[in-house]
């Protein structure tokens, strides 16, 4: 018997005798049908197109979508809130807004779900779980083809423990991949209608090239002037009533979404005039002068949430100062280091959450996952993820959002994509089995050795004792996880891995993606080392520099990948796979010809 619990006391709150098999369809033909409300939401016929269309490819048996006005019969599939006697027993309002119920009665299967997109969250959770369906990317899935689906008994009631859970890689983006890993979007790049502004909004709320002339006093003071580029006057009372007028007339223009940033801009040029800096130095934090303006705004949007960051200068909660009913807390991780669980690294960042969980029960954790200056740099935190997000969890955090690469690609993007979507979820999975599913699915039989490569990747950085930063880069690994001996050891075991799979073009792609984290980092440590072993150049029977072949076909090869996966940066916002190609032939050719000691000055 099949029965899951998730993220609730484990307590019945069903009564049903269940039968052990409930047969959806024997040797491709379907006595059953779904059913849905006869006045279905939008949610719940979506829900119901998409078990459809599943069990279709799966069986090639097309199930009929009919109203719950039909007479009841045995073999139906309860889709929402529908017009049935088995669902009056069952507890809806349990489910929030995203959980759902999946409930096999021996002669019905139920799919119930909480008020928003629940019901179709259990519909993509009973494809994987029980008819073994996969989605790994948004263009690599798995459909298994069956004859036959009789299931067992099935007492499966989910509900998160996060109210918002985003995963920050465009290619989680997708429509499909959103709902099968039960994802939210706050709008940048995908759509929502949760968000209004998203963070960083003070310019957009009192614009600096309106008021920097007529009105200076509007922004920060500091250096003996006011800086109009920087953060706003927090204690200036016409800074509030213009924030909140704009704020109106955006919300006039976009009524739907609940949630609105209200929030520093990406700098730390704050005000320290002589009134914002008393309230900072009675609250002991620069919070202490953006708290109380919150709030103040909140105050005129009961109806919404007014989200603001804090990121960097104010990440340290105050004294004496409690967050409005309606007021959310983005709190960033930045400086965290990534090598080590933020509970053993940031003791610092631990103490600023256990202060804002005494303040507010509404707090979303801005965490950040991969190295922003190097998207396709090896970057061994993949063991760190499932113990932060249970440290979030643990600590009063209402929402996540996981900052990784907004550009298309970078290093293992599906695969940490994959695991993150999963734990916002369920923080408790067995990730080693989620793992190992994943790489068997996306790279085949090369799976095995691509474990090996991760294994080996996180051993030595953990054995060699070397950090990870979100803003390093690979020169700084060169000789704990990066030393050349291992950059070997890697090539290695990416040789047999491409070998494996080679009658595979799909599959030898995607090992391909994944070796061209090796070739990157080898590319920037010729450029630092620039001659040797590992250099850029070697030098002819003069003296002279000239290219080093191996790096040339290293360089050809990593540009040459990057384009057919459709890698659009390899550093975030700048620098495409074409121009790092250009800057870098530049760079070769700017020193060929050159001796040591003139390359070396």
């Amino acid at each position: 018997m099949k029965r899951t619990i998730i993220f609730l006391i484990a307590i019945s709150f069903f009564n049903f005798s269940y039968a052990q098999e409930f047969s959806l369809v024997k040797q491709g033909k379907s006595g059953s049908r779904i059913i849905i409300p006869m006045k279905e939401m939008a949610i719940e016929m979506n829900a119901a197109r998409v078990l459809q269309d599943y069990i279709h490819r799966i069986l090639g048996a097309r199930v009929r979508i009919r109203s719950d006005k039909r007479k009841p019969k045995n073999g139906e599939i309860l889709i929402g809130n529908v017009n049935r006697p088995e669902l009056q027993d069952v507890a809806i309002d349990k489910l929030a807004k995203d959980g759902f119920l999946l409930l096999n009665t021996g002669n019905k299967l139920i799919v119930a779900g909480g008020t928003e997109k629940g019901v179709l969250y259990g519909v993509y959770t009973f494809l994987e779980k029980y008819l073994d369906c996969r989605k790994y990317s948004s263009e690599v899935a798995y459909v298994p083809k069956q004859k036959t689906i009789v299931l067992d008994s099935i007492e499966d009631m989910q509900v998160p423990c996060f109210t918002f859970r985003e995963v920050y890689y465009r290619d989680a983006y997708d429509e499909e991949y959103l709902d099968w890993y039960k994802l939210d979007c706050h709008g940048e790049i995908g759509s929502s209608r949760e968000w209004g502004f998203w963070c960083h909004s003070f310019s957009q709320l009192l614009s600096p090239e309106e008021y920097s002339e007529s009105h200076p006093e509007y922004f920060s003071f500091y250096n003996g002037k006011r800086h109009p580029e920087s953060q706003l006057c927090l204690t200036n009372p016409e800074v509030l009533k213009i924030v909140c007028k704009n704020l109106k007339s955006e919300i006039d223009k976009n009524s739907e979404p609940l949630y609105w940033s209200v929030s520093q801009n990406d700098n730390t040029k704050y005000c320290r005039c002589p009134d914002c800096t008393v309230l900072d130095e009675q609250t002991g934090t620069s919070m202490g002068t953006l708290l109380p303006f919150i709030n103040k705004v909140a105050e005129q949007f009961p109806d919404k949430i007014i989200s603001t960051l804090a990121y960097q200068y104010t990440c340290k909660p105050p004294i004496n100062i409690v967050s409005g009913k309606n007021v959310n807390i983005m709190l960033c991780n930045i400086e965290s280091p990534r090598h080590v669980t933020l509970e053993k690294g940031d003791t610092l960042f631990c103490k600023d959450l256990n202060g804002w969980g005494h303040l507010t029960d509404n707090i979303i954790l801005w965490d950040y996952v991969i190295q922003f200056p190097n998207l396709l740099a090896p970057f061994p935190n993949l063991r760190t993820l499932q113990p932060n997000v249970q440290y979030f969890r643990k600590n009063k955090v209402t929402a996540v959002f996981e900052q990784a690469n907004r550009e298309t690609g970078g290093e293992f993007a599906e695969l940490r994509a994959y695991l993150l979507a999963k734990l916002l979820w369920d923080p408790d999975l067995n990730i080693n089995e989620v793992m190992e599913d994943f790489l068997s699915g996306y790279y085949g039989n090369a799976s095995e050795m691509i474990k090996k490569y991760i294994n080996v990747l996180h051993d030595e950085m953990e054995q060699t004792g070397a950090k990870l930063s979100i803003f390093g880069n690979p020169v700084q690994a060169k000789e704990s996880f990066l030393s050349d001996s291992l950059i070997t050891a890697y090539n290695q075991i990416f040789d047999s891995s491409e070998k494996a799979v080679a009658a595979s073009p799909d599959i030898l792609m995607h090992v391909k993606s994944a070796r061209a984290s090796v070739y990157y980092a080898m590319l920037e440590i010729a450029r630092d080392e620039k001659t040797g072993v590992r250099g850029a150049f070697i030098t002819d029977d003069n003296g002279l520099l000239k290219p080093n072949p191996k790096m040339v076909a290293i360089l050809n090869e990593f540009v040459s990948q990057c384009k057919s996966t459709g890698v659009s940066r390899v550093r975030e916002w700048d620098t495409t796979p074409q121009e790092y190609f250009e800057k870098y032939t530049k760079f070769i050719e700017e020193n060929s010809g050159k001796t040591v000691p003139e390359l070396n000055k």
